[in-house]
């Protein structure tokens, strides 16, 4: 069976998709397709159908799929020991990162990496923290950083290494900036503008809303802390938002951070990774890069 056309169905299998595969393996889709076929010829299996214009693995093509994930995970970690015999920091990490801390946080660890070890190439994914959990579960990722306390496997390796803070924050045109310090009944007559439903964020402010007593009063959700500073600025509202994202807006005068008395609501960050895929000389040297920064006196 030939290793090259298995390489290519694992990768049109990964992401359901002939477009997405040829992007990856710089192939054109209609080789790609070709490829398949002579795979399905080989095999005497079908591999994929459709439904609509929607591509879907068979049964027999989730057999081999399931067996491809194991083949080239184990050609990888060949590889890679491959590379720990040179004793050489180098070649490919992934990397996943939730909103804040890919956005915020990694940036400054890549450019770190990079110039320590200029020859590592970087791909980091940014998502939500469910869909970083994830990418790390199957092994697309191999390590990330997930803000909040989210819950996983056994065979997630979870380390937290720095707490931020949230803050309340208004446009500084708005008349609540006014006062040296707000006041619960501020907060209740003022309008939120959240984070998605699905985030960590929003479950720690509705956390802060229950514990404080404050009625929900929510005027816009949206799925990314840009948005939601750019509606602050713009003074459709107030939000609660880690101050990582918006030390650099409050600094310039952009944002206004709202002070409370005796609130004080912290939140993690954390590194994952699974500790069932191989983890590089490389990945590993990630992680020293990750800890220096982040326990940099400017964290």
């Amino acid at each position: 069976m030939d290793l090259h056309y298995l390489k290519i169905f694992n990768t049109v299998a990964k992401y359901i998709s002939y477009k997405r595969a040829s992007e990856v393996l710089h192939i054109s889709q209609p080789a790609l397709s070709i490829q398949v076929k002579k795979l399905e010829k080989q095999t005497g299996l079908k591999l994929f159908y459709r439904i609509g214009n929607k591509l879907c693995l068979s049964e027999d093509g989730t057999m081999l799929y399931d067996y491809t994930k194991k083949i080239f995970l184990i050609i990888e970690e060949l590889e890679n020991n491959i590379s720990n015999r040179k004793d050489m920091v180098g070649g490919t990490i992934n990397l996943g990162g939730s909103n804040t801390p890919g956005t915020y946080i990694l940036p400054d660890v890549i450019g770190e990496m990079k110039k320590r070890y200029p020859s590592v190439t970087v791909n980091l994914h940014i998502g939500d923290t469910s869909e970083i959990t994830n990418l790390i579960e199957n092994g697309t990722l191999d390590v990330a950083v997930n803000g909040g306390n989210c819950s996983y496997n056994n065979n997630i390796f979870v380390e937290k290494l720095i707490d931020d803070r949230l803050v309340f924050v208004a446009s500084p045109c708005n008349k609540i900036c006014e006062k040296e310090y707000i006041s619960i009944d501020d907060l209740s007559e003022a309008t939120f503008v959240v984070h998605n439903k699905t985030s960590q964020l929003y479950t720690y402010y509705k956390k802060i809303m229950n514990k404080l007593n404050i009625p929900e009063n929510i005027s816009m959700y949206f799925g990314n802390i840009d948005a939601i500073k750019y509606a602050i600025h713009a003074d459709l509202g107030i939000s609660i938002v880690p101050y990582y994202a918006v030390k650099s807006e409050i600094k310039a005068g952009f944002l206004k951070e709202l002070k409370l008395k005796d609130v004080n609501v912290t939140y993690p960050y954390s590194l994952i990774y699974n500790t069932n895929k191989y983890l590089s000389v490389t990945a590993k040297k990630f992680i020293e890069v990750l800890n220096m920064v982040c326990m940099a006196p400017d964290s």
